[in-house]
């Protein structure tokens, strides 16, 4: 004769299926929308009280109140035709490539222009002034 078997009784616990499937379409939207943002250092740019339309930008070269160059958010070395090869690349994958160059308000003025000059000399055709908009 065989033992009355007694079913094992069900746990409480909460199916976390549905929550782990939000938490992870959070998280793909949080990734998602931080790739789409343009980098950004803290650079005090100078104003235009005019309002410019400003085209979305493939790469973003900037220029500290000290002369340091940084590409997108990372630093280059000190001679500035570092960057040129960067830049070339972005041309060879995308033709009409828009670089946003940032200057710092105390940026020598050639300096600034080196720069601007080399960006031109790697091959990119469209170079956008960041600037910051004044109150009128």
């Amino acid at each position: 004769m065989k033992p009355f078997l007694r079913p094992k009784p069900q746990s409480g616990g909460i199916d976390i299926t549905p929550l782990m499937d939000i938490v992870f379409q959070l998280l793909l939207f949080f990734i998602l929308t931080s790739a789409f943002l343009q980098p950004s250092l803290p650079l005090d740019l100078p104003g235009s009280e005019r309002e410019h339309e400003q085209a979305e930008a493939d790469m973003v070269v900037s220029v500290d109140g000290n002369g340091r160059v940084f590409l997108n958010e990372d630093a280059v070395p000190t001679p500035v035709e570092t960057i040129e090869p960067a830049l070339r690349s972005l041309v060879t994958e995308k033709p009409d490539a828009v670089v946003i160059l940032r200057g710092d308000r105390q940026v020598r003025y050639g300096s600034f222009f080196e720069i601007l000059d080399t960006i031109r000399n790697a091959g990119i055709k469209t170079v956008n002034l960041a600037y910051e908009e004044q109150e009128q």
